[in-house]
């Protein structure tokens, strides 16, 4: 049998698209290849949402209000990764109302013993605790299915939720209460915490510029569930009765918990004054030129002090970057940069999407090169700026210049993140990013060009809105210790002291410690000898005989004898020893005779 390149056609065809459109296999279900959008080429690219039952009312409508199509053979399925999860879903109630409409005893036996005597029976006592009821199937499903369509109306441009299952339930389990945020008050008496244990998958599309690891999707959904909180409570108080005492519902990783504390925990650890606030690194970013974004501390909240920074670039090269700022609010100061403060300049490395780079303080010269000439440029380096405490706010603009650009001569990108909310695009509706106990992160403008122009009307084409910032910092959360609450600035001027010792610091010792020496004598300290050589006596006596003739000699009485007649006339001893002579004046010649009995 002949076959003729007509009768292949079909076979091309299906090998062409499952190829390069990814469809799906002969045997594979076609409800798991259905996906929306406005046309099948978007359905294709994006795979957004998916709609198994082929109906295009489970399609959501743009916030234009333009609908979208439910589409077959979409080629989603097969280009997919599957992710899982598993978290602990925490579910606050109002306790005495839950309690009223969801209360169930549980009766447990315990065994009373008698005296102890062999012969005496042992009497057995049931104890009736009143306690919540936990959810039953209908309860779960739910709750599962209400979790599903919230989030995934948030997440269908990440991640499509493909399951999401109840595995456990309890209520208020200690290890859960101990990672959850004290503002959640579940040591509170009048609240109650369902903890359920739920697993979650879902599939997403990789890319060279998305990828996405488990933990990524756990960070996707706590965050999506703190955001649509409200919306969740509302939604499952409509699924169900049995959440009708409700207020508040949030998740933590399972990960996280620490099921048998010991029974003596340890102190709660203090926290260093030097910290670091960052944000999650997205794993689908955005970019341009630069972005200008507000930080607050929340009320009570004391000063802190910014001492560092760091951003993430997709170019791996050096860049360089600027970074202004100014008290208060950024907005109507846009392109104004005479009203901010240049707080941080230098030169870096950029090391990728996936990697921070740090602002240096001490960055203070750079060399740029021009043609074959290299020049030196000077830098502000880092300099410490302080956001005020109980509410105050600090604006930032962060910015790279075209000093160093793309290969293809385009801006070196500072990467942030898409709106909160994807409802706000273009709009002036700026989302918390982030926050701890110290700051809060809220979303600014991305800007599309250096130096950064005016928008006094917020139509400019070189801003997009609103754009979250993907930054760390380090902070100094108690600069003004010790006043570790101050909300001013400066710090208040403390003198430091020292704690007084107490008086004496020792016994005193005994006066003197040491025996006083004794008085100086005019006595020599070593006698002379009693009788003294023959040379010495034969010398002392002409010595004698001299100072006499001397004396004599002297016109005057109590005159001196210049020193110019001084005269010397050697002799020898009987043991042949010769001694030199000098005759003086007559006071030179008695201590000279002095002497020289003193020291034979």
């Amino acid at each position: 049998m002949r076959i003729t390149t007509l009768s292949l056609l079909p076979t091309i065809t299906y090998l062409f698209y499952s190829s390069v459109y990814a469809q799906l296999e002969l045997d594979q279900d076609p409800k798991l290849d259905r996906y929306c959008g406005f046309n099948w080429l978007e359905a294709n690219t994006y795979c957004r949402t998916a709609c198994p039952s082929g109906l295009d009312g489970d399609c959501p409508v743009s916030p234009s209000g333009r609908e979208q199509s439910c589409f077959q053979g979409a080629g989603c399925f097969n280009r997919m990764e599957t992710l899982s999860w598993t978290g602990v879903v925490a579910i606050l109630f109002d306790a005495d109302e839950h309690m009223k409409n969801h209360q169930v005893t549980v009766t447990t036996s315990t065994t009373a013993s008698g005296s102890g005597n062999d012969n005496e029976d042992n009497t057995a006592a049931n104890d009736v605790t009143p306690t919540a009821a936990l959810m039953n199937k209908k309860q779960e499903t739910a709750l599962e299915q209400t979790l599903i369509s919230t989030l995934q109306s948030l997440l269908n441009e990440k991640l499509y939720l493909a399951s999401l299952e109840v595995k456990t339930q309890s209520y208020d389990r200690p290890c859960v209460e101990a990672v959850f945020p004290a503002v959640w008050e579940r040591g509170d008496p009048s609240k109650l915490a369902l903890d359920v244990t739920m697993r979650m998958t879902a599939r997403y599309i990789p890319n060279s510029f998305t990828v996405y690891t488990d933990s990524d999707l756990g960070d996707v959904f706590i965050s999506g569930l703190g955001k649509a909180q409200a919306a969740t409570v509302s939604n499952l108080k409509n699924a169900n009765p049995f959440f009708n005492a409700m207020t508040g519902i949030a998740a933590v990783p399972e990960e996280d918990l620490a099921e048998s504390p010991s029974a003596m925990p340890s102190s709660s650890p203090t926290r260093d004054f030097d910290q670091v606030f960052q944000t999650k690194i997205d794993p689908t970013p955005t970019g341009s030129n630069g972005i200008i974004f507000s930080i607050k501390t929340p009320k009570g909240a004391p000063s802190v002090l910014i001492m560092g920074m760091k951003f993430i670039t997709n170019f791996e090269g050096v860049l360089e970057y600027e970074v202004y700022s100014k008290l208060g609010s950024w907005k109507n100061f846009v392109g104004r940069t005479s009203d901010f403060d240049l707080i941080a300049s230098g030169q870096v490395t950029g090391k990728g999407p996936k990697t921070w780079v740090d602002i240096i303080q001490g960055d203070h010269t750079g060399t740029i090169a021009d043609g074959n000439e290299t020049s030196t440029v000077n830098y502000v380096g880092w300099k410490n700026v302080q956001v005020l405490g109980d509410g105050g706010e600090r604006s930032f603009y962060f910015t790279t210049t075209k000093t160093f650009l793309n290969e293809d001569r385009t801006a070196i990108p500072i990467l942030f993140s898409s709106p909160l909310d994807s409802e706000a695009e273009t709009l002036r509706q700026y989302g918390m990013v982030s926050t701890n106990n110290e700051l809060e992160l809220y979303e600014g403008d991305g800007v599309l060009d250096y130096p950064w122009p005016t928008d006094p009307n917020g139509k400019s084409p070189y801003y997009r809105r609103p754009r979250g910032p993907i930054i760390a910092f380090n902070y100094d959360r108690a600069p003004c210790v010790p006043n570790v609450n101050f909300t001013g600035w400066p710090c208040p001027y403390v003198q430091r002291t020292r704690i007084p010792t107490r008086n004496p610091t020792r016994k005193p010792t005994k006066t003197p410690t040491r025996p006083p020496t004794r008085q100086p004598t005019w006595k020599p300290t070593l006698e002379p000898t009693i009788t003294p050589t023959a040379a010495i006596a034969s010398n002392a006596t002409k010595i004698a005989n001299m100072t006499i003739d001397n004396n004599q000699s002297d016109e005057i009485q109590g005159q001196e004898r210049p020193a110019d007649t001084d005269t010397s006339s050697p002799s020898k001893d009987g043991s042949g020893a010769t001694s030199t002579i000098f005759v003086a004046s007559k006071w030179h010649s008695t201590l000279f005779v002095s002497l020289l009995l003193a020291f034979t």
